[in-house]
């Protein structure tokens, strides 16, 4: 479906869900993507895949023992 609605879709999105659209970039800025939310026809065909960002996971492994005591 097209029509002249602006929708702001991230760089992710795309290349995922709208190869072969014609997109514009207007400006790098913070929004919220369109796409993942779920307000376009079409449903994100990211949403639900799990992230590759190692930047934002944590380690769990269990801290280590220390025999050190702070004194005040």
């Amino acid at each position: 479906v097209h029509d002249s609605n602006r929708n702001a879709i991230c760089v992710n999105c795309i290349k995922k869900c709208h190869q072969g659209h014609d997109v514009e970039f207007i400006r790098h800025d913070r929004f919220f993507c369109d796409c993942g939310a779920g307000t376009l026809s079409n449903p994100c065909t990211l949403a639900g895949e799990p992230t590759h960002d190692t930047d934002t996971l944590y380690d769990s492994a269990p801290p280590i023992e220390s025999n050190t005591l702070q004194h005040n």
